[in-house]
């Protein structure tokens, strides 16, 4: 989804091993599909014999099963070139973009980001996750519960799978308007499994009509005691920007906020792009992270001042408590153990 992110036998079954283990770890059709066989002349090969985790380069051509553009792969080399009679290329480290697109990439040919490469990179469904979707499917994704503010019904009525604008894949999640027919209310949130302890978070974020932040207090996401739509919530939310919020209790990046000076200096983030959010709760040891686009911005320490044990479930959609109305797309929304990173 564009975002704005063996030494042994032969190169040929490290990378099929690969690919294995990517499809293993998957839950709700999280990864996009192999990327297609390119249609290059057979000739010197892709990527040769790299190890996992490095960024492929292409060969002096492309062959059969390589893709005819420069690979983005993270797993392993690709063996296409030789296999149709070219040489395997590239130098040690090197991956081929044809197994980068059956370890997640996006696009044709196997171009595009790259999906679960080993070595503690990022991984688009890692294996311990209690909850992973890139909504690939129309149904409400495994492990997410719905619960309306207002009257229960359909989760249609908050959500639509959109395969108009996505990250990677065919679709994406969007939350409703609230300005749009049948929508249940202010509150609109799925509510996910989340390990018992301290856990990560991370996802991708749009808005096409506003940034995000900057604006009076609306809640995206968050921690929460339980899936009802009134409990708990440590919330990643807008309030004077981009913040984390618990019983109006805020903390905003270094230096953002409500100033000294009782001005405020917004933290937000571009509209018609995409932003990938990373959020390591622990609210028992009482300290909570924020990363944004690869890079931290809040280091919440002794915060909340009471939230105590018990958060086993991760919310995000949208809580309308000031407006404006909009839409949000949500895709890749993972939740496990330790952090996730970036695609």
């Amino acid at each position: 989804m564009p975002n704005f992110a063996l030494n042994s036998r032969s190169v040929f079954v490290s990378a099929v091993s690969a690919v294995a283990l990517l499809v293993a770890c998957s839950s709700d059709q999280p990864g996009p599909a192999p990327g297609a066989a390119g249609s290059g002349t057979a000739g010197a090969g892709t990527a040769g014999k790299g190890s996992a985790g490095t960024t492929g380069l292409a060969g002096g051509g492309s062959s059969a099963g390589g893709a005819s553009s420069a690979g983005a792969g993270n797993v392993g080399g690709s063996a296409a070139g030789a296999a149709a009679g070219g040489t395997p290329g590239g130098t040690a480290g090197s991956a081929g973009a044809g197994i980068a697109g059956a370890a997640g990439a996006a696009g044709a040919a196997g171009g595009g980001s790259a999906g679960a490469p080993a070595g503690g990179a990022a991984s688009a469904c890692p294996a311990d996750a209690t909850f992973c979707s890139g909504f690939e499917v129309t149904t409400l994704p495994t492990g997410a519960v719905y619960k309306a503010n207002a009257a229960p019904g359909e989760w249609t009525r908050d959500f639509e799978v959109d395969s108009t604008l996505f990250r990677g894949g065919k679709s994406s999640l969007r939350v409703k308007s609230g300005s749009e027919a049948g929508v249940s209310g202010a509150y609109r949130m799925l509510a996910v499994p989340a390990p018992s302890g301290p856990y990560w978070v991370r996802f991708y974020i749009q808005q096409t009509e506003i940034d995000l932040g900057g604006l009076e207090h609306n809640v995206f996401a968050g921690a929460a005691a339980s899936d009802e739509p009134n409990s708990s919530l440590i919330e990643f939310a807008e309030d004077v920007g981009l913040a984390f919020n618990t019983s109006d209790a805020v903390r905003w990046p270094t230096g953002y906020g409500r100033t000294m000076s009782g001005g405020t200096m917004p933290f937000s983030l571009p509209k018609g792009m995409w932003h990938c959010i990373e959020i390591a709760f622990d609210p028992a040891g009482r300290q909570q992270q924020l990363f944004v686009n690869g890079t931290q911005q809040i280091d919440a320490k002794d915060y909340p001042a009471n939230a105590g044990a018990g958060f086993k479930n991760f919310k995000f959609g949208f809580n309308q408590l000031h407006g404006p109305a909009r839409k949000i797309w949500y895709d890749d929304v993972a939740v496990a153990p330790t952090r996730i990173k970036c695609l």
